[in-house]
């Protein structure tokens, strides 16, 4: 599949809320955040980790539900448990799934990601397998 875009960037610890609510990112630190501004939303993504590609579902954004809200890329490869701070990746946007928008509370948050990593599986045309991740 033909990308929209693409980014590259060393992974970073991030707050660890993706951990807590069943579903791990891999944070990317940007150089220049403000340059991705206009690109937010949730995409289905293909990840290169080492020469390996991994499925995923990628959040570009302001993170408008936590306190206060902070700009990243970051990305939940399916099925992954790998230890990769300080590794670089390639995530390849295949394509968007949802804008960004604020939820009332985590729950919600967590029944929306499993939406969007629903839609994400089948554009990428991936096994409907559990996650091991998600909880």
């Amino acid at each position: 599949m033909m990308p929209l875009f693409s980014i590259t960037g060393k992974v970073i610890r991030g707050n660890q809320l993706g951990i807590r609510i069943g579903y791990p990112t891999a944070n990317i630190y940007l150089e220049h955040p403000e340059s991705y501004h206009h690109l937010t939303g949730v995409y289905a993504a293909q990840v290169d980790v080492d020469g390996k590609w991994y499925s995923g579902m990628a959040n570009i954004g302001f993170r408008p539900t936590l306190s206060p809200p902070s700009f990243s890329v970051e990305v939940h490869l399916f099925g992954f448990t790998e230890m990769i701070y300080e590794k670089l990746l390639t995530i390849h946007f295949i394509s968007r799934i949802r804008d960004e928008y604020t939820f009332d509370s985590w729950e919600a948050l967590k029944k929306q990601i499993a939406i969007d990593q629903t839609a994400a599986k089948e554009i990428l045309s991936v096994s409907d397998q559990p996650d091991t991740n998600s909880k």
